[in-house]
């Protein structure tokens, strides 16, 4: 076993042992644990992950964590910090998941990825071959609805109705991008002074948005990135700081990892990510010093 996945899976493991689990729920983490070991390509494993509803939480987390493995140059004498605090970030999505797949439902869900990768409709339900199909002409009788039923019913629909205003991957995915390449033009017209105050601003609220977002859903190294490219596009706009070809280099540079981590690119961003994360430190300073 490689280190990002022995890594991985050790973290899986400890949050796992911050829960109470039922035997059902120990199963569902063994399968969890053993399809990450045998996984071929794990980003592409991870990837697939964020593209199921009731996966996407996690498979994200687990892709900060792979970043982290990947691209830092680990320091081992606070690793097991690190450690600890990355396993118990897993812990509230490990929880969801657990919570609404069972053992089974696991098992074919990545089975389904197997066979059909990622094409999963939640929306249908299968039909068994073996269900009635007499009656369609409004020959069988059926009982009067109770009380007891309307308020299943109701209760029913209000789960459908909490569900459909949940987290979904592919629409977080969708508008964190959406404005990924416009801000990436937007950029070298500020490179040369070339943009007006009120599109500034615009560009500010829009990348502020969704740091909040990406926050707000746990997504801390997408957070992090939109806050340093806000906080830098802010800078410029009161004239804090210069806008050189410098400066320039270090907000894309949170462009690239957003897209990196966001797609799961197979891609050494250590250099695009260590950049960024220097330039939020200055950021910080320099707002100190005044």
């Amino acid at each position: 076993m490689d280190l990002t996945k022995q890594y991985i899976v050790q973290c899986i493991t400890s949050a796992a042992n911050s829960l109470r689990l039922s035997s059902e729920k120990i199963e569902a983490v063994a399968i969890l644990r053993e399809r990450l070991q045998s996984a071929e390509n794990l980003s592409e494993e991870l990837k697939n992950f964020k593209k199921i509803t009731e996966l996407s939480k996690l498979g994200i987390k687990l892709s900060e964590i792979q970043i982290f493995i990947d691209s830092y140059k680990i320091d081992f004498l606070k690793l097991s910090d690190k450690f600890k605090e990355q396993s118990y970030n897993l812990v509230k999505e490990l929880n969801y998941v657990l919570d609404i797949l069972t053992p089974y439902a696991l098992r074919n869900l990545f089975q389904k990825f197997d066979e059909n990768p990622i094409k999963v409709d939640l929306t249908k339900r299968d039909l068994k071959e073996t269900e009635p199909v007499n009656g369609l002409n409004g020959d069988l009788e059926f009982p009067k609805r109770s009380k007891a039923d309307e308020l299943k019913e109701e209760l029913i629909f209000d789960e459908l109705n909490d569900k459909e205003n949940g987290f979904n991957f592919e629409n977080f995915e969708e508008k964190v991008l959406r404005p990924i390449k416009d801000l990436d033009s937007f950029l070298n017209r500020v490179l040369k002074y070339d943009y007006t105050e009120n599109e500034m601003n615009t560009c500010i609220r829009t990348v502020s948005d969704n740091a909040e977002l990406s926050q707000k859903v746990g997504f801390e190294i997408l957070s992090n990135m939109h806050k340093i490219f806000a906080n830098g596009l802010d800078m410029i706009n009161r004239k804090r700081i210069a806008p050189s070809p410098n400066i320039i280099e270090s907000l894309r540079s949170c462009l690239i990892v957003i897209v990196a981590v966001v797609r799961g690119k197979e891609v050494d961003i250590t250099n695009y990510l260590t950049r960024a994360e220097n330039f939020g430190k200055s950021i910080l300073s320099n707002k100190k010093e005044r």
